[in-house]
């Protein structure tokens, strides 16, 4: 059973690392970064080793403020001081451990450790659980934290503490005493390594180009660089990468490596261009909607998306449905980012009004069928449905592409307490009559979402849904 006092600050990050035989390695992490930008809004990082010293840049914000992508003068300044053959990279989306404690400082990683005399650095996505003892072993070696809440900096503890001879050696000795959700790059001299925790919650995925090999989050931070997807890091796997390509491979001593991803990636987070255990992003959020529209059919005019993490499902329940799509909320083209993403002080209602706003000429007088991924604290679709009362519409019908969110999230996602999430205490009908205050509220089945995953039941974390944790 997880501790339900955890304190430490986890992260549903982005992480990519590269080796080359070229120099140019800044540009492709930066532009790698920039297509995980979805998976983390509040600060990036590079860390490269030239061949003698390690090199970095980490700051608050957007991955084009950090690297100065509008400021090609500023940005040239910053990658002639981030030149090498190796290196990682890192874009944070910090959460927090337990309900109405303040948000914790953020840690912008890659962080940078030192094993036998000679610096590491480590970026992290995932969230580590139980670190109390590892991290009072590390202080009494003597390491000297410089954050109390970041769960990344146990493992670069306890990494630059240990008494193993080998960087490998220490990893594989390391690892098995993390519990919790992980997935790691580092960097190691010229080496750069993929890590993922023994039931592979966290996405992290192998691709190449002409001149180089590459870790990335999800296989869509490939694309817009000419490189091609090879495979998943599989659970539990160490792939060691170099100057020649993969130069290692091997399963650190876990037991019983068993596949339990997280659904939510398929969900929400992942971009739907991204392949995730070999199943498309896409492909889930399509069949997701077709059952939706199978498992509650519903009498309307119109289907319309919320842009944009909604628009496959409505795609797809339009289709099977027969009701006619049209866009009925208009999203404003220079509001960039994810709401979920935003810290959690935020007026997300507010920030909703700001985000789109409902073309009236389309939904006026109609009873319309709006679909969202999911709803977690329900305090997004109140306001879309207030928004198109206000214009005029009849009804509004919500379906959503998921079950009820029911439990807590300790593996990564920022819903860390129950009495956060709307559906802990009350029914569909509750939440969508009583909270959201629709005309009716569908959500997907367990069952289908499952079947839309394309993985079967054993392979996949449901923790947030069922209440049953791989840990």
């Amino acid at each position: 059973m997880i501790k339900k006092t955890i304190k430490k600050e986890g992260k549903m990050c982005g992480i990519f690392g590269i080796v080359s035989n070229n120099n140019d390695i800044v540009w492709k992490i930066a532009l790698g970064l920039y297509d995980l930008q979805h998976r983390g809004e509040q600060g990036a990082g590079i860390v490269t080793f030239d061949g003698k010293n390690i090199q970095e840049r980490k700051k608050k914000g957007l991955v084009t403020e950090v690297f100065c992508f509008n400021d090609e003068e500023k940005q040239k300044e910053i990658f002639q001081n981030l030149s090498g053959l190796a290196g990682i990279g890192h874009t944070l989306y910090s959460t927090i451990g337990k309900g109405k404690e303040k948000k914790q400082p953020q840690t912008f990683q890659p962080l940078i450790g030192n094993f036998d005399g000679q610096p590491f650095a480590l970026a992290h996505n995932g969230n580590l659980i139980e670190l109390e003892e590892l991290k009072k072993e590390a202080k009494e070696k003597g390491y000297n934290f410089q954050s109390e809440t970041s769960d990344t900096e146990v493992i670069v503890a306890l990494l630059s503490t240990t008494s193993e001879k080998t960087f490998l050696g220490a990893l594989q000795k390391t690892l098995p005493r993390l519990k919790g959700a992980f997935a790691l790059t580092m960097l190691y001299q010229d080496k750069v390594i993929g890590v993922r925790d023994k039931y592979g919650i966290r996405p992290l995925c192998l691709g190449r180009d002409k001149s180089s090999f590459m870790l990335a989050s999800e296989s869509c931070a490939f694309y817009s660089q000419g490189a091609n997807y090879i495979r998943d890091i599989q659970p539990g796997e160490i792939l060691v990468l170099g100057q020649n390509g993969i130069e290692d491979s091997l399963i650190w001593p876990a037991e019983k490596p068993d596949l339990r991803f997280c659904i939510f990636e398929y969900i929400y987070f992942a971009r739907p261009d991204s392949k995730l255990n070999g199943q498309s992003v896409y492909f889930y959020r399509e069949r997701a909607g077709a059952l939706l529209a199978k498992e509650h059919a519903v009498r309307a005019d119109i289907v319309i998306p919320v842009p944009e993490s909604g628009r496959i499902y409505d795609t797809a329940f339009a289709e099977v449905s027969g009701i006619p799509l049209k866009e009925g909320l208009f999203r404003n083209r220079y509001f960039s980012g994810k709401t979920f993403l935003t810290p959690r002080q935020t007026d997300r209602s507010d920030l909703q009004r700001r985000k789109m706003h409902p073309l009236r000429k389309v939904v006026h007088n109609k009873s319309v069928v709006v679909i969202e991924d999911s709803i977690i604290r329900a305090n997004v679709s109140p306001e879309i449905v207030a928004m198109l009362r206000e214009a005029g519409t009849k009804e509004v019908h919500l379906r959503v592409g998921s079950s009820p969110i029911r439990y807590p999230c300790f593996l990564g996602i920022d819903i860390p307490t129950k009495g956060e999430l709307v559906a802990a205490n009350l029914t569909p009908d509750e939440i969508g009559r009583r909270i959201i205050q629709t005309d009716s509220l569908g959500y997907l089945s367990l069952q289908g979402m499952i079947d839309a995953s394309g993985l079967a039941k054993k392979n996949l974390c449901l923790g947030c849904f069922t209440g049953e944790y791989p840990l």
